[in-house]
């Protein structure tokens, strides 16, 4: 039968409990040390995203297209469309499209029925620019014939159709890119059923048709001796660093500038990134990584960088102050928009450079910062490792001391229970010899 720890004149599940207290001081000790080793992981989890955030901006910012951006317009979108790369240069332009590039498009002279089929054995092969290929048609019917073209594995790049006009079906073939380098050419291996003959209408005044009229031909500024033949309609390479796409014949004035309000973008998003790790590196030095010296170590290489211009540099800028940018007096980065806009006038690829040169732009750098310290063997990933190999360890402790915490109490526990029922005898018999003396004559 089990001992009660109720009955008796001691307390003992209360002994035990005030004993137990004071047993439990090292497990106290263990579990502030583990909420304190869980709260620097945090901390260290919290400055590590903070960190590949800022990296990540850095990164997107150390490219020199975030930077030397440029505008293009046309003054008459219809006629074509203009978009310039970070490769353009400032300035305007005339360009009269005399004419736009168009696909080469044959139709068939002779009419069928849609059940007519094609001489037996009969192949046609169809030539594309300078490529060629090989399609068996013979016993076909119209719609047969342009399905086989279509579907030929060697296709150089037509597309067949039928079409059902006034006097029949005829076959269409249509060059699926524009201008003289995909211009078509058709032969058989035996009588031409078709009799192709181009439907392309005669431009410019010449007198027949020719394959050079599938081109585009563009004037630029006006002048004859800067006529330009391209065989597509989007042109890469008439203005360096802009695309021109041609829609139609007409003439219109091309403006390409520096795309100010895209690159102060770019700007005010280095100053928001840089301010935003800062105001991570403050709050967690007013936490529980106040004495860690791991931000001190961030925050020195940060603006080790941020003080360094860099070297080898031609574009006549050196510090982030001169275009704008500047460290205020409570450490925080601001943007003066106008000084910016100033200096983008003044010297673009200078601004570009001081960014994003290759090795020495502020953004490559500190990029590269960052990267260091997020590394697989760089300083936030080897104190957030150790951190965890301590709070292992803490654990591991707490267990084996709890173990001995539930023997010890329980051994209080059975100690105190048995001297509570010894006590609890020795009062039932005090009890027992008053009373029996108390009835012995004389006593009292």
């Amino acid at each position: 039968m089990a001992i009660s720890t109720t009955v008796g004149p001691i307390d003992v599940n209360s002994i035990v409990s005030q004993l137990m207290t004071v047993e439990n001081q090292p497990m106290t000790r263990l579990k502030q040390q583990e909420s304190q080793i869980s709260a620097r992981i945090s901390a260290f989890g919290t400055l590590n995203s903070s960190l590949s955030s800022f990296q990540t901006a850095m990164n997107g910012l150390g490219d020199l297209s975030k930077f030397q951006v440029y505008t293009s317009s046309s003054s008459d979108t219809t006629v074509l469309t203009a978009t310039a790369a970070s490769t353009a240069t400032a300035g305007t332009h005339s360009i009269q499209v005399v004419r736009a590039a168009e696909q080469h498009k044959l139709s068939s002279t002779n009419s069928f029925t849609s059940t007519a089929t094609l001489a037996a054995g009969l192949t046609t092969t169809i030539t594309v620019g300078s490529t060629a290929f090989t399609v068996n048609i013979g016993g076909m019917t119209l719609n047969q014939t342009a399905s086989a073209i279509n579907s030929a594995s060697n296709n150089a790049g037509v597309t067949a159709t039928v079409a059902n006009v006034n006097g029949g079906y005829k076959l269409l073939l249509t060059a699926n890119n524009t201008g003289s380098t995909n211009a078509l050419s058709v032969t058989y291996n035996s009588t031409d059923p078709f009799a192709l003959t181009t439907i392309n209408q005669i431009r410019d005044g010449s007198p027949t048709w020719t394959s050079a009229s599938l081109d585009a031909v563009m004037i630029l500024d006006g002048s004859s001796s800067l006529t330009a033949t391209r065989s597509s309609n989007t042109v890469t390479d008439l203005l360096g660093g802009v695309t021109l796409n041609l829609v139609k014949p007409g003439t219109v004035t091309v403006s390409t500038a520096i795309d100010n309000a895209t690159v102060t973008k770019s700007v005010q998003a280095f100053v928001d990134a840089y301010n935003a790790l800062r105001t991570t590196l403050n709050t967690q030095s007013t936490g529980v990584l106040q004495s860690d010296s791991s931000l001190l170590s961030i925050q020195s290489n940060i603006l080790s960088v941020i003080n360094t211009p860099p070297t080898g540099l031609t574009g006549g800028y050196s510090y982030l102050s001169q275009i704008g940018v500047s460290i205020q007096k409570d450490g925080s980065m601001a943007l003066n928009s106008t000084a910016l806009n100033t200096a983008l006038s003044s010297n673009f690829s200078g601004v570009a450079n001081l960014f994003a040169n290759n090795n020495q732009g502020y953004a490559y750098r500190l990029g590269n910062v960052a990267y260091q310290m997020l590394a697989s063997n760089g300083l936030i990933t080897s104190r957030t490792a150790g951190l965890n190999t301590s709070l292992t360890s803490v654990r591991s402790n707490e267990i084996q001391l709890q173990g001995r915490l539930d023997m010890i109490q329980k051994n209080y526990t059975f100690q105190f229970t048995a001297l509570n029922s010894m006590l609890g005898s020795l009062q039932t018999t005090s009890t027992y010899l008053t009373q029996q003396l108390a009835n012995l004559p004389g006593f009292r």
